[in-house]
Parts: C-alpha cells; structure tokens; sequence
C-alpha cells in the first residue's frame, strides 16, 4: 500500500525580511494585519455605527460578509429620513407662519387635493387647472407636448413636428400654446377668425375657447402673454421671423356641453356645428288658422359649422318635450307661421351660419311651467343640444258679471303679441242682447295697464261699429303693448277683462 503523501505546508501569512535588512537603521518593522482588519482601520469613522450595530444584529454583524448589506440599509434609512427633512424644510419655506400670537390648539383637517385646490371660477363655472393633451382647431388636432422656456427666453421644438403644439408647462389659467411656424400652422393660424372656437383636452376633460382678439408683441416681451390673470388660451407661431410676435388670444367660454340642459340663449357645441337658442314664442291657433284649442309654439336657432366639410342641413332635426314628458315633432306650417323662418334645408357650407325657426304643432293648454327643445345634426347621432324655455301660455280670466243688465255679450276668442312683439291683438265678439241696435263707439273700448290707459292703435272693423239686434260681431282692436311684468285690463261695454302673461 503506497505512503500517504505528505500533506501540504500552510504558506506563512507573515512576511520575513532578510537578515541583512533587519540591522537597525535601515527598515521600520511594520505590522502587517489580514485583509478584514485593514478594512476595519481604515473605517474607523463607522466604528460607532457598527458597535451601535453589533447588539442588535448580534451574530450577523460579527460575519464580515454580511456587514455591507447592513450598511448599505443603514445608508438608504438615513437618506429617506433626509430627504424627509428636506421636504419638511421646503414646506415650511414657502409657507411661513402669519405673524401675531401663537395657537397652540390643533385643529385635524382633511387634506385637499391639488386639483381642487388649483380650481379657477369664471361666471361661477368652476375650470380645472389640468394639463393639456390634445389642441383642436377647427378640425385640426394637435398633440401637446410639454415644454420650457430656456435662458435665451426661447421655446425648444421641432420644426418637422408639425402637428405637435408646445404648452408652456406651468402656464394653466392662460394656457400658453406655440405651433411650429410651417406652412400648414400658419395657414390655419391666420385662418382663426373672431368667435372661432378652439378645444383644448386636458387631464380633467375639454376646455372651450372662443378667439376674441389678436395681439402683437416684440419676442422679448414675454410677460405680455405669460400673465396668468385671464382665463384664456394664447396662441402663437414657433420660429416665426421678424421683430414681432403675433398672437392670438381666445377667452375661455362656459358653453353647453352636449346632452346637458342649457338656458336659452346659451351656444352650444355639438362638434360639427355650434347651436344657439335665441327665442321662443307661442301662436294661438285662431290667429294662425288653428282651431282654438291648439296653438304653434316656434324656437328662433342660429346653427354655426365648426368643420371644413360640407354639412346637410336638411338632416338636422328637432324635438319638443312639454313639462310632463310629451313630445312633439317639427311641424313645416308651423316653422313658417306668423313670419317663421322656415326649418333648416339645404347645405351648410364650412364656417358658415344660417338661421332658422322650429315650430311645433301644441295643445292650447300645453303643461309647463318649461319645456326642453332638443336639436341634432342627425337623427341617430347621440350627441344632442338640450335647452330649458320657460313657458307661460297667455290666460284670458274674466273679472265678476257685472250687477246691471248687460246690454251685450261679449267673449274674447284670442289674445296674443304681434310677430314683432310692440302690440297686443284681441279677437272676440260682442252679441247684441237689446232689441234696437247697438251702437259702439271708441269710448265704449279701453285698455289699461297699472291704471294707465294705453294707446288703441287699430281696430277691424274701423269705429263706429253698429251691431243687428240679437245678432253677434267679431272684432280685432290692436294696442301698443302694455309693459310686462302686471296684468293689463280689457274693457267693452263696462265688461273687464284680466290679461296677464304679458
């Protein structure tokens, strides 16, 4: 069996110098320590650390493989508790304590989030400060890309994005918007013209803007455009030449939104086309060719395109809904009576504006005291304009019989304000109940209003009238109109009247 063979020598750690270089006088015996010890002397500055470690840690400490891992936690403890600190300080920079006394009570309060807290009113209407995401003009989008404004006083972009708008960051009551100056850009920025409507999408939903002026500034007067005073969009051309800057100014509006109601007179914008309801009025029947028991109810819309296309406007369409949910459809007659416009037809060339009239065929005693009239570019297209009318039908309320024997019957068949809205018609008859004929003159008829009397203007047939015994005759007298907000007072033949509405 072959001799094991002689197990190895162990190196020795230390370092011998030779006997010739050991005299005194020529080397320094130096001591040399393992790697692990001279680590630890050179870190002496963490030496408390890690004595202040070592009862904690116990046995995880005392292996050096491990005490990296603890430090470097230790490390990333202590620069969060910093940068805690640092925060902390800013706070209390920018917000330092109001002079005077000292509270000493506290007071827990619900923290309010920065949205809330950055929320601009105009007219009431709250406008979230968000950032934008998407610039639209006309039918133009724009992506929006943050940016700042250099040491020069300059906006960085690139040229060849074009479809690309650069927002100021910072800039959200007056959003301050630049184009890259291309051929394009400056096509449809000279193109804006007043009352232009500009969508700008944001975090927090779509922002209206209508243009409402221009403005020209040097390229070093940035504090003309910058102003965060004005809830507006300010737009311009990026690397426009010259000495000037133009700019484009569109103040925020409160619009309708679609599929929301909206008071009358409010536009509202549906996207395609912009729709305004500018009034309302209501036709007896008698006065139109109506039975009495029914009547026309018109709107007066203006109707804007807001797209480059070409629009039918015969395929736009209208609704009415009565106080109790009953709906009416457009009515031709009805559009045209009494001097209504008509119901849109024909095309709606872009950037163009038409006028038109709704009318509705109704029941003289339609429910109120409102109705919704509702209008879309088309019938299947789910985004609707909803606007709230007041309506107030026109009553006719006779006052006590009077004590004496009356020498005529008389009944009021209409009442109702002139197309032009400067007069007030009333339509009756008056029966002869005497056996001799009955003379009426001007003085037999009045009208008043708060005691005053008010003017006759005309009358069919013309005074004097002279009524067949037992026999009935229609009339019409036409009055100034009296002043709204009292009734007015209809007298023939010592009878009254009360008409209110008015």
């Amino acid at each position: 069996m072959a001799a094991n063979p002689p197990p190895p020598q162990e190196p020795s750690d230390d370092w011998q110098a030779p006997a010739e270089e050991t005299q005194p006088g020529q080397w320094e015996s130096a001591e040399i320590k393992p790697a692990a010890k001279q680590t630890q002397a050179a870190s002496n500055w963490l030496q408390p650390v890690a004595d202040a470690l070592r009862g904690p840690f116990g046995a995880l400490w005392e292996d050096p493989r491990s005490r990296p891992l603890i430090l470097v936690s230790l490390l990333a403890v202590v620069g969060v508790c910093a940068l805690s600190c640092f925060i902390l300080s800013v706070v209390l920079l920018t917000n330092p304590p109001l002079p005077g006394p000292v509270n000493t009570s506290v007071v827990a309060q619900a923290t309010q989030p920065l949205t809330v807290s950055l929320v601009v009113n105009v007219n009431n209407t709250p406008i979230p400060a968000s950032v934008p995401v998407r610039l639209t003009i006309g039918n133009s989008p724009f992506n929006v890309t943050a940016a700042q404004v250099d040491a020069k006083g300059e906006l960085p972009f690139d040229r060849n994005a074009s479809k690309t708008a650069y927002w100021i960051a910072g800039t959200l009551v007056n959003y301050v918007v630049g184009l890259p100056d291309t051929q394009p850009n400056r096509a449809t920025f000279n193109g804006l013209q007043p009352d232009d409507l500009l969508l700008l999408d944001t975090s927090n939903g779509t922002l209206r803007f209508r243009v409402s002026m221009t403005e020209t500034v040097k390229p070093d007067e940035q504090a003309a455009f910058l102003a965060q005073t004005t809830p507006q969009l300010t737009l311009f051309l990026l690397g426009e030449g010259g000495d000037q800057r133009h700019l484009i100014i569109a103040r925020y509006t409160d619009e309708g939104t679609p599929n929301s109601l909206t008071p009358i007179g409010s536009p509202i914008n549906l996207g395609d086309v912009r729709v305004t309801a500018l009034n309302s009025r209501v036709l007896p029947g008698t006065s139109v060719g109506l039975p009495a028991d029914r009547s026309y109810f018109q709107v007066n819309i203006r109707v804007s395109s807001l797209v480059t296309r070409v629009l039918d406007a015969s395929q736009f369409t209208s609704v009415l809904i009565d106080g109790d949910g009953n709906h009416y459809q457009l009515n031709n007659q009805g559009a045209f009576a009494a001097g209504g416009a008509g119901w849109t037809h024909g095309a709606l060339e872009p950037g163009a504006t038409l006028t038109a009239t709704a009318g509705f065929e109704i029941p003289a005693g339609m429910p109120g005291p409102r109705v919704e009239w509702s209008f879309t570019t088309e019938s299947d297209n789910p985004y609707v304009a909803r606007v709230t009318i007041p309506y107030t039908a026109i009553s006719v309320q006779p006052t006590l019989a009077p004590t004496v024997a009356p020498v005529a019957e008389v009944s009021l068949l209409n009442v109702n304000i002139s197309p032009q809205g400067n007069e007030l018609r009333i339509v009756g008859t008056a029966r002869n109940l005497t056996d001799k004929f009955l003379p009426v003159s001007l003085r037999d008829v009045q009208l008043t209003s708060s005691g005053n009397l008010i003017a006759l203007n005309s009358s069919l047939p013309a005074f004097p009238w002279n009524i067949t015994p037992g026999d009935a005759l229609a009339f019409q007298v036409t009055f100034a109109r009296p002043p709204g907000g009292t009734p007015a007072i209809f007298t023939l033949f010592g009878q009254s009247f009360e008409i209110s509405g008015l």
